[in-house]
């Protein structure tokens, strides 16, 4: 809408309005905005495997590059004393621990593939400071060549950031958001992405908002109301369950799906070298079902052409057997949605992501504002008549309980069992 449109609509409703943009704002100018008002904001950047976020750690602060991770609850620090570190060099994301006077070690645990060991230290993120934040230092062969920074539910404030911001009144609720400023595809790098603590920007979405329960405290693991490509219902043959983790880029589909959307999209239904074959012209796409809320992926930019045969397959899309419950899902998918995760009420609400350079930011201090609820869909409420037709699932779902959830790599489980093991819980 053009601004003298808009401000003459305005001006009929008896509201002056003069419409802002997040550029207008230097980034610390935008960020002490937003704490003004409950809500702690930062970005992370998508380089070729994770969301990329940096730390201030210890005292004088040093800056750790880490993975930004919904798929785990508490902070694992690559130590500078890694194999990954002394003979990778990969020694950006790893910190120094006798280079800190804020550093207290309170015991040794192994995690993650490697010795490593506890402490307190002071951590800052998003300008907001925590002294005597319970980490986990590795001390040889981590796992990760990188930290992990988990924002997952943890219901200590000494051992979870978000519990953090919450317990002090920087935010309302433990809940948080994302949104990318443009989609992510499996080759992109550089695209940015929004955390909004306490508060989401509904600027950022199209369509309806809908919330989700999880299915355990502690875990992004929600259920999936079904699929389609190119206007046309996949049929599942079983209720699945969807993880939403930023810590991977990989997007795991049913075999059936892969193959319908190769069928739809000329390809045949051909499966060579762990790859769906589709049509080089072709413009592939799917859609996720959660009720009234319908996300669609524009797939075009993950066909490639194949080396083996000269023909052209689906990229970063990995097919996994029709009998598995869970479907990890990384920021390919997560980049074309508004997500916000509530970690104090163990849900998830999303809907499909808007790009705009257009802001709305609102506080978030009891229900998510707008959102539907997923419970409403399956007990057959319709929807609002302000809200947009919903698509009908593609498979006739019943909610799922938590003792129907069989866990699996990914599932980002690990926390709750290690804070327990730690005394952080």
């Amino acid at each position: 809408m053009k601004l003298s449109l808009l401000l003459a609509s305005l001006a009929t409703a008896g509201i002056v309005h003069l419409p802002l943009t997040e550029r207008e704002y230097t980034p610390e100018q935008h960020s002490a905005r937003l704490a003004s008002r409950g809500i702690v904001h930062a970005t992370q950047t998508k380089n070729s495997r994770f969301y990329e976020a940096e730390l201030e750690v210890g005292t004088p602060p040093q800056k750790i590059k880490g993975c930004f991770d919904t798929g785990s609850g508490l902070l694992w620090l690559q130590g500078v004393n890694t194999t990954n570190c002394l003979q990778h060099k990969h020694c950006d994301t790893a910190f120094n621990a006798s280079a800190s006077s804020s550093w207290r070690f309170t015991g040794e645990h192994s995690g993650w593939g490697s010795k490593g060991n506890n402490g307190n230290e002071t951590i800052s993120y998003g300008g907001f400071e925590v002294k005597d934040f319970q980490t986990w230092v590795a001390t040889d062969n981590f796992e990760w060549d990188m930290t992990i920074f988990g924002q997952a539910a943890v219901d200590n404030p000494k051992s979870n950031f978000v519990k953090a911001l919450a317990d002090a009144g920087k935010i309302s609720r433990p809940v948080y958001s994302l949104n990318a400023e443009h989609p992510v595809n499996w080759k992109d790098r550089g695209i940015v992405n929004n955390v909004y603590y306490g508060g989401f920007d509904r600027a950022k979405y199209q369509g309806e908002l809908t919330t989700l329960n999880v299915t355990r405290h502690g875990t992004y693991t929600m259920p999936l109301g079904g699929f389609s490509t190119g206007g046309e219902a996949i049929k599942l043959t079983r209720e699945h369950l969807v993880v939403l983790d930023t810590g991977t880029e990989v997007v795991f589909l049913p075999n059936s799906t892969l193959r319908a959307i190769s069928e739809k999209f000329g390809g045949n239904g051909e499966f060579e070298n762990h790859l769906y074959k589709v049509a080089c012209d072709s413009n592939p796409e799917l859609t996720y079902h959660w009720g009234y809320t319908n996300i669609s992926m524009d797939l075009s930019k993950f066909v490639d052409r194949s080396s083996h045969d000269g023909k052209c397959v689906l990229q970063g899309l990995y097919a996994q057997k029709d009998s598995d419950q869970i479907l990890l899902t990384g920021h390919d998918f997560i980049s074309r949605a508004l997500v916000i995760y509530d970690n104090e009420w163990d849900s998830i609400t999303i809907g499909q992501a808007k790009y705009t350079d257009e802001s709305d930011v609102v506080e978030i201090t009891g229900n998510i504002p707008g959102a539907l609820l997923y419970s409403d869909w399956l007990a057959g409420k319709p929807a609002p008549k302000s809200a947009s037709q919903s698509v009908q699932s593609t498979l006739a779902v019943k909610p799922v309980q938590t003792s129907d959830v069989q866990t699996s790599e990914g599932e980002g489980t690990s926390d709750s069992e290690w804070c327990q093991e730690l005394g952080t819980c």
